[in-house]
């Protein structure tokens, strides 16, 4: 025989779909409970079969990952078994939800076994159940009826050639023992027993015993009955077991196809449910082949229908191809089939796949509402979901999960990265000309080691943009970046706030005995000093918790970053109290003399860098972006600040120094008396140079100014010699005034003088 074809059976009624349906497009769930449809991502391909179940339970699983996912998807329907894992196995399609395993388990044996291509995603929740069904209330009047032995019941067989079942109908209980007993009776009566009626002939008792013997025929329904009863059953193209059972179980059934044999599968089972629910409202008797799920066994449906218990199926000595199989049909749970490579591709689909689940009873319910709601199958699917999704949703995968890498801009990197380059260039340009021009007094007064200090840490800085190159960084690059953003920030500032603190303790009054003291080799101790914390600190940063290689997700795309932790704010804490400390350096030096007096620009670049760092750093933590975003936020943390800090200080410089007035600035607050012992604030005119020197306005714009880089007087050129000529006539000018007070003195307290003068 055949073997059995039970995806055939599990056909529901309804006419056929289109075979290709796009992605679900009425809407199921309000606008506001759906999930975005990613675009980034390729569509979820669902397979099913031509009947209402298939599509039913396609349908539901389309609507969840489109609108609770928010995955595209798209529906195909196949034509067979084998078809459906053709399509799995090529890739053209990702999953079907209903694979019978006795109708393809040779394909789950070659896809799923041997080429594993395709991936059994577990049991869809399904019971495919088929077997022998009677109505209700013929089921009702005897519990012989719950076993296939009942039916060898004559009592049984004379029931189902009723024209049909009246409500009081129920079984003589007469036994072989009570029929003899009224046979007996009977024999014993007037009309057989001589001593109780002498005219009792033979004749008279055998008509009393035949009226009994009919009594009992009529009472057992004998008289209506025939050796077998009908079994509807389908034609033998569903390739059934309904003649091998009958045969072997030796039942005294007539299997019967009570509907046209030339009508196509769908047209088939509908004329068999019509005959079905038109027999179950007369009350006529029926037993027939059928299956669940159906919508028949839906709690709404006007027709119940009970099992015949057929021999249980035990797959030990079950074997469908011998030929005395006595087994009931098998029972199985439908499976569902997902492509390999959905896993890897969507792995948030195929988790949901593997907790999809719909038992027959659910099943039922949706095939109900088609047959009797009149709603379409879309419809009966998203009214299902309406009123369950509450319970599948605990166990939904988390779609945001789900990222894909996101494509970098190569042109963007390489653009930022030749920016670096450039500014490098840049600074070592500047550095050259800081060289060059070391003795100009604008450059040599702004302490040319420093600044070439400062072009260090600026150039070193640049590295943080290029170690962003990579898209894919390292946990390498990841610690080399922080000693790059890090460190040039401290040489930067380090060496800016020092030579700035020199000065403003240079015109300190109070700190100029101390000023004296800070010479280039104290500063660089000092900036030796404060780099070595820092490097401490990012070694420690490094050791006890490196930034570490992660995956930023943003929107559903992924890219690689250095990771940030406590550190980084605890690092940029520190460098925010660095800048606001030497914003108040900045505010000492403002009367410094305008060789010195750096306290604009310097504050303009605090400024800058502080605004700058902050945005930039509310920015990268509050709001995310692309891979392209994250890496332009983070290096115009650089980019902008580091450089403009640099032309601020630099730029004033070589203005002055390249117009030939470098060395015009004034270096020195100092103003003495004129010679001639007047105020010092008196008048003289200032086209005379002579005049001016003699009235005492001594600016020490020469060499002969305060040096800032060893804190004491330099001694160059004429000017220093004109200088140095002001400060002798000054100190002669104080010398006779303090020899003349002293004169004064000692007539005031001398006691042998006879005058007292007074002062």
């Amino acid at each position: 025989m055949a073997p059995f074809r039970p995806s055939l059976v599990l056909a529901v009624l309804t006419l056929a779909l289109p075979s290709l349906t796009t992605a679900y497009s009425v809407g199921c769930f309000p606008a506001s409970e759906r999930r975005a449809t990613r675009t980034d991502l390729e569509s979820i391909r669902i397979s099913h079969a031509n009947w209402n179940s298939s599509r039913l339970s396609a349908l539901v699983a389309q609507i969840v990952l489109e609108e609770k996912l928010g995955f595209g998807t798209i529906r195909e329907e196949f034509g067979d078994d084998r078809n459906a894992f053709d399509q799995v196995d090529q890739g053209t399609a990702d999953l079907f939800l209903d694979a019978n395993p006795e109708a393809v388990q040779d394909l789950i044996d070659l896809y799923v076994t041997q080429m594993n291509t395709v991936t059994d995603a577990g049991p869809l929740g399904v019971f495919t159940e088929y077997g022998w069904y009677l109505p209700e209330y013929v089921w009702n009047i005897s519990n012989k009826l719950d076993s296939y032995p009942g039916f060898m019941d004559e009592n049984v067989i004379a029931l189902f050639h009723l024209e049909n079942i009246p409500v009081d109908t129920h079984l003589d209980n007469t036994t072989l023992h009570s029929a003899f007993d009224m046979i007996e009776a009977t024999m014993q009566g007037s009309q057989c027993n001589v001593a109780l009626n002498a005219s009792a002939t033979a004749t008279d008792c055998a008509a009393a015993v035949e009226a009994t013997i009919e009594h009992l025929r009529d009472v057992a329904h004998l008289h209506y009955a025939e050796n077998t009863i009908d079994l509807w059953t389908l034609p033998d193209s569903w390739n059934l077991l309904d003649h091998v059972l009958i045969q072997n179980l030796e039942l005294p059934f007539n299997t019967v196809v009570p509907v046209p044999t030339n009508l196509d599968q769908a047209a088939t089972e509908h004329a068999l449910a019509d005959l079905i629910e038109e027999h179950y409202l007369a009350r006529k008797p029926f037993l027939t082949y059928f299956w669940q799920p159906h919508f028949l066994f839906a709690p709404d449906s006007p027709v119940k229908l009970h099992r015949v218990q057929l021999p249980h199926f035990n797959a030990d000595h079950c074997n469908v191809s011998s030929s005395d199989y006595r087994c009931e049909y098998q029972s199985h749970i439908l499976r569902k089939m997902v492509a390999t490579s959905l896993k890897a591709r969507n792995e948030v689909a195929y988790d949901f796949v593997k907790v999809l689940h719909i038992d027959e009873i659910e099943m039922e319910e949706m095939l109900a509402s088609v047959e009797y709601s009149n709603m379409t199958v879309d419809q009966a699917a998203c009214s299902w979901l309406l009123a369950h999704y509450s319970t599948m949703e605990p166990h939904m995968p988390d779609p945001s999960r789900l990222v894909t890498p996101t494509e970098v801009n190569g042109s963007l990197r390489i653009a930022f990265v030749i920016l670096a380059a450039l500014l490098i260039a840049f600074f070592c340009v500047l550095a050259a000309g800081t060289f060059h021009y070391r003795r100009v007094r604008v450059v040599l007064s702004a302490s040319p080691v420093f600044l070439m200090l400062m072009l260090l840490g600026a150039a070193w800085s640049m590295f943080w943009v290029i170690l962003l190159y990579d898209d894919a960084p390292t946990d390498a690059i990841c610690i080399a970046r922080i000693w790059a953003r890090h460190l040039g920030f401290s040489l930067v500032f380090g060496a800016l706030a020092l030579k700035t603190y020199r000065i403003a303790a240079i015109f300190n009054v109070k700190a100029t005995k101390k000023s004296h003291q800070l010479t280039n080799v104290r500063l660089l101790v000092r900036f030796g000093e404060i780099n070595l914390y820092v490097c401490a600190f990012l070694l420690t940063w490094t050791v006890a918790g490196a930034p570490t290689a992660t995956t930023l997700v943003s929107h559903n795309n992924s890219y690689a970053v250095c990771s940030i932790t406590w550190w980084d704010n605890a690092m940029y804490l520190q460098e925010l109290a660095a800048m606001l400390g030497l914003a108040f350096l900045s505010y000492r030096v403002r009367k410094a003399p305008s060789a010195f007096n750096e306290c604009k620009h310097m504050a303009l670049a605090v400024y800058n860098w502080i605004i700058i760092g902050v945005i930039l750093q509310l920015i990268l933590n509050s709001t995310t972006g692309t891979a392209d975003f994250y890496f332009a936020i983070q290096s115009l943390e650089v980019l902008v600040p580091v450089p403009i800090a640099i032309l601020l200080l630099f730029v004033p410089k070589f203005y002055l120094t390249l117009r030939g007035k470098g060395s015009e600035v004034t270096t020195s607050s100092f103003r003495g008396s004129n010679p001639n012992g007047s105020h010092p604030k008196t008048p003289s005119d200032p086209s005379n140079s002579n005049a001016k020197a003699a009235s005492g306005d001594m600016e020490m714009s020469s060499g002969n100014g305060v040096d800032s880089e060893t804190g004491r007087p330099e001694l160059s050129g004429k000017a220093a010699a004109a200088e140095y000529k002001n400060i002798r006539r000054e100190n002669i000018r104080l010398m006779r005034e303090i020899e003349g007070m002293r004169t004064q003195l000692l007539r005031l307290h001398n006691p042998h003088s006879g005058t007292v003068e007074v002062l």
